[in-house]
């Protein structure tokens, strides 16, 4: 749009004169106008597709653990190393442009859900931070945070403290968080940065492309979604099924038999739903 080429050559000398330029140029800058809006668009779709299928998985009631981190920290290769997800997982700026979910079993047979996350950058500007928000949103409406580094990378420390950043920033901070140094099977003497405010027992170092140190990962995961989820079951009285709706709504329902004594529910559930519904709690 400068203006290069005889297509594109300047306004004419003469008084209401105007070269093939000027045509060429506002009838690019209106196939421009037109393509952003269309993108806006388009965000805005996605926004609210996303906005639906979060809704879905939380009325499941299922914990949901985002996988944030560095770009080329790993992400996408620690989740298909979990859960086959088929992501693609290459060396390169942004290879996760879209959120992906995958349903995860754990060892003591509780399920959640895993999500892959675009990569964090150094600087990230705010129009790409508004473009990514929905894929963002992802780690804010997460239960748990799993932070990922690249522990071979001489700035590994610096990045990690651009992730920290950009989750305060997100509003995503202050979640159960595991900190996941990733790539350690490389030789290197760099020696991770241990995060500060992160618990020992809360810090794993993995190679997701190896395999080694991912049960030990894994091993803490299902300890910090034991300590939110839990398996419960309730008997409900046959009048009460604004109860049995509840717990549908706000629990992950695993099974319902009608006895003589009322409805017997089985679900995965959090604190705060056994809490609110503790009087039916079967002993």
């Amino acid at each position: 749009m400068t203006g290069k080429g005889k297509d594109l050559s300047r306004q004419g000398g003469g008084i209401g004169s105007r070269g093939p330029g000027e045509s060429k140029l506002e009838s690019d800058r209106r196939i421009l106008k037109k393509r952003i809006q269309s993108l806006e668009n388009e965000l805005e779709n996605v926004e609210k597709r996303r906005a639906v299928q979060r809704k879905a998985r939380d009325s499941s009631g299922i914990c949901k653990a985002a996988i944030v981190g560095y770009t080329n920290a790993g992400r996408s290769t620690l989740l298909n190393r979990l859960t086959d997800a088929g992501i693609l997982a290459e060396d390169k700026l942004f290879a996760t442009l879209d959120p992906t979910t995958r349903r995860f079993t754990l060892p003591d047979g509780n399920e959640m859900l895993l999500v892959d996350t675009v990569g964090f950058i150094r600087n990230l500007p705010h129009h790409l931070i508004k473009s990514f928000r929905s894929t963002l949103d992802e780690a804010v409406y997460s239960d748990i945070i799993i932070i990922m580094a690249d522990a071979s990378d001489p700035e590994c420390g610096a990045q990690l403290s651009v992730t920290s950043n950009l989750l305060t920033e997100l509003r995503a901070d202050g979640k159960p968080t595991l900190s996941v140094f990733n790539k350690c099977d490389r030789d290197g003497d760099v020696l991770p940065p241990v995060p500060e405010g992160i618990p020992a027992e809360n810090i794993f170092y993995v190679s997701a492309k190896t395999g080694e140190g991912v049960d030990g990962f894994v091993e803490g995961l299902s300890r910090l979604v034991g300590e939110r989820m839990s398996r419960q079951v309730f008997l409900i009285p046959f009048d009460r099924q604004d109860v049995v709706s509840a717990l549908h709504r706000n629990a992950n329902v695993e099974s319902t038999d009608y006895t003589q004594d009322g409805i017997e529910i089985t679900a995965i559930c959090d604190a705060a739903t056994k809490g609110k519904y503790r009087q039916w709690l079967k002993n």
